[in-house]
């Protein structure tokens, strides 16, 4: 059995070797811990199914796109819900699934890779820098599809074929993660946790989630992670599909974490914040609202030339105080189109690149306070700056990952 994932030092020092980006990598679940009542995390770890660790020389390969990565925007019936090697029970040697009791709390844990820190470089992408959906089934099947179960499994578990419910949802942004960087995000996360100067590591994003009472004291429960992930256009229609997800299997058992007394929240800081839970998260299952459309964030707004079969890329962070999600309200909407346009742009803008040209010359300036759009319960008033003038000029690029085709002064835009 491994023990419990950290990225400091060795780790940091093998990414670096294996010169994979952290702007262009996507998101899996590392690991699954048991959350004990004061937030402290307890028990040997759990994993996905078939995890590659990352100290192997191809661990994005744990990535599972929604649509595939091929220049198709549209989801197809047909579309799995999990990646060819997550099938039922599957588990690599030495990364055993996570042992759970019924209402144990469960921390799923993820590299933010960028996209909370960094994330001006995906200029449309939605309020919480996207929502994760959580499903829970005790009849998982290799058949299950994307469009069978996602937003439409419902928190009753009525919906669709009925085998499994939505049991959680959360901002990707957990309000705490962060990968070092010099991003204004990063550097005021460090500040405000206390985190260790030098410390060389990463702190992991959680989805915090409670493992119904109906779960069962024996066999498998399993849960379906879902981060939709979308690029919207000026106008908040989607313009790019785009989602990831995770399948995970938990072995049940009658032996639930032992109380531990109230949440802690002197641990939410130094050396102690990579092994605690959110405090939010615990209190509720339900931080965006289920049935919301993706919605536009003030300080992440599209490009003014981008119209729904569009997306280009602006090389920028915008300062952020944090999302701080809030638990009342909020409107219920529709499902959100599934089809679109593949994306298309200028060549001479690149999207999803951690090469930055540093001969652009970016002039923030217009700030403003400003609340998270309708996809989040309430809303979180910020002061927040917005881009000004941008002026120069990036390339477009090839890679195995990002794959951008440029041709004529043009490109068909593919999902990084």
């Amino acid at each position: 059995m491994k023990f419990p994932i950290t990225f400091r030092g060795g780790l940091a020092a093998i990414w670096l070797l294996s010169c994979t980006s952290t702007v262009n990598a996507h998101t899996w679940i590392d690991e699954l811990r048991l959350i004990a009542s004061n937030g402290t995390y307890v028990g040997a770890p759990g994993y996905m199914r078939s995890y590659i660790p990352r100290t192997d020389p191809n661990p994005q390969d744990n990535t599972y796109i929604v649509p595939p990565n091929n220049g198709d925007n549209a989801i197809l019936p047909t579309q799995p819900m999990c990646l060819a090697t997550q099938t039922v029970g599957s588990q690599t040697p030495d990364y055993p699934a996570l042992v759970a009791a019924p209402q144990d709390n469960v921390a799923l844990r993820y590299e933010e890779n960028g996209h909370v820190t960094l994330f001006g470089t995906n200029p449309g992408k939605p309020a919480g820098r996207g929502t994760v959906f959580v499903y829970g089934t005790k009849q998982s099947l290799n058949s299950d599809t994307y469009l069978g179960i996602h937003r439409v499994w419902n928190t009753e578990g009525t919906g669709g074929d009925q085998r499994g419910k939505l049991i959680a949802t959360r901002p990707f942004d957990d309000g705490q993660c962060f990968q070092v960087n010099k991003s204004p995000v990063s550097m005021g996360r460090v500040a405000q946790f206390n985190y260790p100067p030098g410390d060389g590591g990463d702190n992991l994003c959680q989805t915090d989630i409670l493992i119904p009472a109906d779960a069962g004291t024996s066999g498998t429960y399993t849960l379906y992670w879902v981060w939709e992930w979308p690029t919207l256009d000026k106008s908040g229609a989607i313009a790019l599909n785009q989602s990831y997800t995770a399948c995970m299997d938990i072995t049940m058992t009658a032996n639930a974490v032992p109380a531990a007394g109230s949440f802690d929240a002197s641990q939410v800081t130094g050396d102690t914040l990579e092994s605690a839970a959110v405090e939010v998260q615990l209190s509720s299952q339900f931080l965006v609202n289920p049935t919301a459309l993706p919605s536009l964030t003030a300080d992440n707004m599209p490009s003014t030339s981008v119209t729904a079969s569009e997306e280009i890329f602006v090389p920028a962070s915008t300062p952020l105080s944090g999302f701080l999600p809030i638990t009342t309200g909020g409107p219920a909407a529709t499902t959100p189109p599934i089809f679109s346009q593949n994306a298309t742009s200028s060549c001479s803008n690149i999207h999803h690149s951690s090469h930055i040209d540093h001969n652009n010359h970016i002039d923030y300036r217009n700030q403003l306070d400003f609340s998270y759009s309708s996809n989040i319960y309430g809303s979180s008033p910020c002061n927040a700056n917005i881009h000004g003038n941008i002026h120069g000029s990036s390339f477009c690029f090839n890679t195995r990952r990002s794959r951008w085709f440029c041709h004529n002064h043009r490109h068909r835009g593919q999902r990084s």
